[in-house]
């Protein structure tokens, strides 16, 4: 008899680099992506300004969304929301174009 926790394969912990393609976002939201770069580089999410943060969010939302369509296999059942609860303090911004996770020793 197998037991359901044996077939449960969920990796929660958040990847090394989440990709948001910033180009073609950017050409729908109205903000300035310089302003984001200078002030959000490097900088943990849950240290940046509110504003700033206000403007980084909708591109951490549509990350978060891509990278949970390319691994629907493996995170069937786990919402967006709480990607964001478990890894929203995990992030930080990379003027290259992703959100790079900060590692304790930063």
């Amino acid at each position: 008899m197998n037991s359901p926790i044996q077939s449960l394969k969920l990796n929660l912990l958040p990847p090394e680099k989440l990709y948001c393609d910033f180009n073609y976002w950017s050409t729908l939201f109205t903000q300035d992506m310089q302003l984001i770069w200078d002030k959000a580089h490097c900088v943990p999410l849950k240290k940046l300004p509110p504003g700033v943060s206000d403007m980084i969010f909708p591109y951490l939302l549509l990350a978060l969304s891509d990278y949970k369509i390319l691994n629907k296999k493996y995170l069937s059942g786990i919402g967006i929301d709480n990607l964001l609860n478990l890894w929203f303090e995990k992030y930080s911004l990379n003027k290259k174009g992703y959100f790079e996770l900060t590692h304790p020793s930063r």
